[in-house]
């Protein structure tokens, strides 16, 4: 027998239903939520793996745990709110296993001090930890090792990997235009090795965090920073019971003790069975009070952020890359901003290595025209280099972590050649064209001298161009500008000295200056409204979301690693075959520092 098919009345009465139990659910959840918290309770923070600027904003599902992972924002309001709260008696952070950038720890370190500074004792549970992990921690009052467990403290590593090599095996190469020698973006795809002006600069950041690691933990932990040094290169893992000898942790637990414990020192007598309530989890912690602040006021500032590689176009994202910062973005939160009357002015956030130049001048643009509307601080975050360095050009302020990578002025171009690759699988090609230089530029083969000097030269431009803005905008002779610029790299406290950004400090400092430039009472806490931050599914539905199988389940069909590469790849080429002679021409940082 057929089945008989729903109606599209059917369809659409049951999709209104079930958004209508949704939003029930959701009301329900908000309300219950904020009656939730017990009078007193110990908050307990897990932080592992690596941590992103913004949260997720795809909602969960109604009556399913919210599974999006905390983000440095939602982390750095958390402790401020928490240190205020006389209902927390303290704050716990259990520490396994991060990956954060240096500068991202120093601004929670920073978080982390001001909530212990109010009153509101910080607690560090270590498991298996890393030098991050260490680094970190050793903001807390009090740090505990897991019993069992040992400390891998072995420095810092900075690693670029070099495809050259490997892709000439298969018949691929490239042609590149760099500006200038600093800019090492070219160089895994066309060296096999590093080059001295890369080691030079990576080997100076590396000292200037190697230096503040060192001197952080063993400030904190009451050693000198030799006697750290010498822990590192001579002992590297230890035992936690070994970390307490060494004076590198407070005292050995077992986690489960630990928190048995901590529900006993919690729970009102013969209460002791509802030990479990009195530890309050983070996401719970979040949804039940005024996020991320109680404000005093009306008056706003809008929170904007550009995160990962930038882009012209969501559609335009490098394989492998999960999210990033695309135009349209953009001019939709500005515009949102500017439209609100109680937006007094904006914040920029920024944690990108840069992308795209076209994609990059275009934001400088639209951020120029927003300024003249409403006062712009910028905040640098982990890193804020080449285009990402670029919009932040539009502040008024430009503020930057000591740690922050930034600098990086630069361009890069890489024109790919797969004459090799098409001889190897026999792929034949036969070209008609009408003028000299039609099949100039195609994939299949390389630039000729002619060619090749145009490439550089259009990419010049381009150099020339940002130097240009970072003149005009900073108020430097173009020649000043390009003596720090080239592609090198600078700390945010080196970048200061160099006149690229004018003072260290973190989000919450670009707030209180972003107040003060718009003659908000620097008394009353200004409402904070987020643009392209963490939503609910009502907010995501009403926005005219579309629910999808990735949002449904949490994580993309057919995602073997195997399979995800092979689409990388495609990807990548189909990208390039889009581009202008198969070009891409970026400002772009390529790669991370972080201490693993």
């Amino acid at each position: 027998m057929k089945k008989k098919k729903m109606s599209a009345g059917k369809a659409g009465c049951l999709v209104f239903i079930i958004l209508f139990l949704a939003a029930g659910v959701g009301i329900f959840r908000m309300i219950t939520a904020r009656q939730s918290l017990p009078e007193k309770f110990a908050l307990v923070v897990t932080l592992s793996g690596e941590l992103k600027e913004t949260a997720d904003p795809q909602p969960p599902l109604p009556l399913l745990p919210d599974t999006r992972s905390l983000s440095l924002q939602d982390l750095i309001f958390l402790l401020e709110d928490a240190g205020k709260d006389e209902r927390v008696t303290q704050v716990v952070l259990d520490i396994d296993a991060i990956r954060f950038a240096s500068a991202q720890i120093r601004q929670l370190q920073e978080a982390i001090q001001r909530t212990s500074a109010s009153g509101t004792p910080v607690t560090g549970f270590l498991h298996a930890a890393g030098d991050q992990d260490l680094w970190l921690a050793s903001a807390c009052d009090t740090l505990i090792a897991e019993r069992g467990n040992q400390f891998l403290l072995d420095g810092l590593r900075a690693e670029m990997l070099f495809y050259a090599g490997t892709l000439e095996k298969i018949g691929v190469s490239f042609q590149a235009a760099q500006w200038k020698a600093w800019k090492s973006g070219i160089e895994p795809y066309t060296r096999e090795n590093a080059s001295p002006e890369y080691l030079e600069q990576i080997g100076t950041m590396l000292d200037g965090i190697y230096d503040d690691y060192t001197a952080y933990v063993s400030q904190q932990r009451g050693i000198s920073q030799e006697a750290y040094k010498n822990i590192i290169d001579e002992k590297t893992v230890v035992s936690a019971e070994q970390a307490q000898q060494l004076r590198l942790v407070d005292r050995v637990s077992g986690f489960w003790e630990y928190t048995e414990n901590l529900k006993r020192e919690l729970a009102p007598d013969g209460l002791e069975d509802s030990g479990d309530e009195l530890l309050v989890g983070a996401k719970r912690y979040m949804n039940a009070v005024t996020w991320p602040y109680k404000p005093g006021t009306k008056d706003g500032i809008a929170v904007i952020t550009i995160s990962g590689v930038i882009v012209q176009s969501a559609g335009d994202m490098p394989g492998g890359t999960e999210s990033g910062s695309d135009e349209q973005s953009l001019r939709e939160a500005l515009d949102a901003a500017l439209d609100e009357e109680s937006v007094k002015a904006i914040v920029l956030r920024i944690d990108s290595p840069g992308g795209d130049a076209l994609a990059s001048a275009n934001m400088l643009q639209m951020l120029d025209s927003a300024n003249v509307q409403k006062p712009i601080v910028a905040s640098m975050s982990g890193v804020a280099a080449s285009g990402g360095y670029m919009a932040a050009l539009a502040a008024d302020s430009i503020f930057a972590d000591p740690l922050t990578v930034t600098g990086s002025i630069g361009v890069y171009a890489l024109k790919p050649n797969i004459q090799g690759l098409q001889e190897k699988i026999g792929l034949r090609r036969e070209v008609v064209t009408r003028g000299k230089n039609a099949d100039a530029y195609t994939l299949f083969k390389p630039l000729d001298e002619d060619g090749f000097a145009k490439f550089m030269e259009t990419t010049g431009w381009i150099y020339d161009d940002f130097i240009n803005k970072v003149a005009e905008h900073r108020d430097m002779k173009p020649e000043e500008v390009d003596a720090v610029a080239g592609g090198r790299i600078w700390s945010g406290k080196a970048a200061v000295a160099a006149g690229l950004v004018d003072r260290t400090g973190g989000l919450r400092e670009a707030v209180e200056a972003a107040q003060r430039m718009a003659g908000i009472d620097s008394s009353l806490a200004p409402t904070l409204k987020f643009y392209q931050g963490r939503k609910g599914m009502m907010d995501y539905i009403l926005e005219g979301g579309v629910l999808t199988p990735g949002i449904l389940f949490g994580k993309k069909l057919h995602e073997s690693s195997i399979t995800a590469r092979s689409l990388d790849t495609i990807d990548i080429l189909m990208h390039l075959e889009r581009q202008q002679g198969g070009m891409y021409r970026m400002m772009m940082l390529p790669y991370a520092l972080r201490v693993e």
